[in-house]
């Protein structure tokens, strides 16, 4: 299994037929960061991210339309901003769907158009409305599985 390391992580790929899982092996580090944008599989209707507690046996996650959302980004923060508000105590690591892969302006956003042949932002127009649905997931299960469905 290929293996790199980064932002005090160990990323590992993960294949296994047509599915190609990146899973995520958070260490010990005192203090990390960093941020990575991903763009959901093309080929899949619907995308999905689970996280997974082998302590609590827990998996949660949400699934969408890979089409409203095509793009995820994660981020964790381990004790590296000393400035306030967080003083080098904040604890955390997320994972946000979204029309765009990076968190910056719009001015930043529409600059850059497209990543990998895909839009970086969604306009709509005055007085327009778009409507899109997700699904949040929590099941209790002895391992991570390897998809999620939405609800019916």
């Amino acid at each position: 299994m290929p293996e790199t390391r980064y932002c005090g992580r160990r990323a590992a790929v993960i294949e296994n037929n047509d599915l190609r899982v990146t899973v995520l092996i958070f260490n010990n580090a005192s203090v990390s960061s960093g941020y990575t944008a991903h763009l959901m599989d093309p080929g899949r209707e619907y995308a999905f991210f689970v996280a997974f507690s082998p302590v609590f046996k827990l998996a949660f996650g949400y699934v969408w339309k890979r089409a409203d959302f095509p793009w995820m980004g994660m981020w964790e923060e381990n004790h590296s901003r000393t400035n306030p508000p967080w003083n080098g105590k904040a604890l955390a690591c997320g994972m946000e769907f979204g029309v765009s892969p990076m968190p910056e302006s719009r001015r930043e956003m529409t600059a850059r158009g497209r990543l990998f042949g895909v839009p970086t932002c969604r306009w709509l127009l005055a007085k327009s409305q778009i409507a899109v649905e997700y699904h949040a997931v929590i099941r209790r299960t002895d391992s991570i599985f390897e998809s999620l469905t939405r609800p019916i």
